[in-house]
């Protein structure tokens, strides 16, 4: 059982990293979720506020290659 958990926790973060990295806009859906979930879970307000943030500013990301600064200047990050 425990072995199934962890297999599962480091499927999750892979999976949520490179979603992250792939696919930048992705970032605001995610944090819009998290703290609609944790308003529905009455967490603690400073947890709540921060994934507001977070989804704040995911929304105001620089579109193309997750917020590369060299992309199409020959290098960098690809």
């Amino acid at each position: 059982m425990i072995e199934t958990i962890v297999i599962v926790t480091i499927i999750t973060a892979s999976a949520l990293y490179w979603v992250r990295r792939l696919v930048p806009a992705s970032q605001g859906i995610f944090w819009r979720g998290s703290a609609d979930m944790l308003r529905a879970v009455h967490a603690p307000r400073a947890l709540r506020e921060r994934a507001t943030q977070r989804a704040q500013r995911a929304d105001k990301l620089p579109s193309g290659c997750g917020a590369c600064t060299k992309c199409g200047d020959g290098g960098g990050c690809h």
